[in-house]
């Protein structure tokens, strides 16, 4: 009886490699990847999903995208698109590649940026600095970026008004969003052009 199970195993095993260099060979690895990826954009919406809805409130619905500058791309439903209508994108400065160090801590920033490169929103995601009336988390400094180009300068002092007792993280967070802003644009409009015939 033992020789016929082991008989019966190796004759499974043996059909199941069959079966797995089969699949591979039909590609569904790359099928399996790319469920993999799916997934893992979900949950990285989800994960943001808060933020994203402050930084493009007009938007229905969001896709993560990877690559050099890894973003949100947030979407309005259409009938002439599955995808539907882009809204803008939405970026972690520590994704694009400008990490905030403040007073006393690292600081990531969200920003959404409409297609046409104006700025429409910032939120803070985690931050370490000062709370209170010092706060970078307070609407007095978030609300001075929307609609800004992504072009202007944003100084602070000048462009940009500061808060009294936290001007190192103000500067840090304002010229993380500007460099952000510009690099994000960049390839944005990079990649548009490269999508024209």
């Amino acid at each position: 009886m033992s020789a016929s199970l082991t008989k019966s195993s190796y004759s499974a095993r043996k059909y199941a490699t069959a079966v797995v260099i089969a699949l591979l060979a039909l590609g569904v690895p790359g099928t399996l990847f790319l469920y993999g990826n799916e997934q893992a954009d979900r949950a990285r919406v989800e994960q943001y999903l808060e933020h994203l809805r402050t930084v493009l409130p007009e938007a229905d619905h969001f896709i993560s995208k990877d690559g050099e500058y890894p973003h949100f791309r947030g979407y309005t439903y259409s009938t002439d698109d599955d995808v539907g209508t882009l809204v803008g994108l939405a970026y972690l400065n520590s994704d694009v590649g400008h990490v905030i160090t403040g007073y006393a801590s690292e600081i990531v920033v969200m920003v959404g940026l409409r297609p046409v490169g104006t700025i429409t929103a910032v939120t803070v995601v985690t931050h370490d600095e000062p709370y209170g009336y010092r706060s970078i988390d307070l609407a007095r400094f978030r609300d001075q970026f929307p609609n800004r180009r992504y072009r202007e300068r944003l100084r602070v002092g000048d462009d940009v008004d500061g808060i009294s007792g936290a001007t190192i993280t103000v500067s840090a967070a304002t010229s993380a969003i500007r460099r952000s802003t510009r690099r994000m644009f960049r390839e944005f409009v990079k990649e548009q052009l490269e999508a024209q015939p």
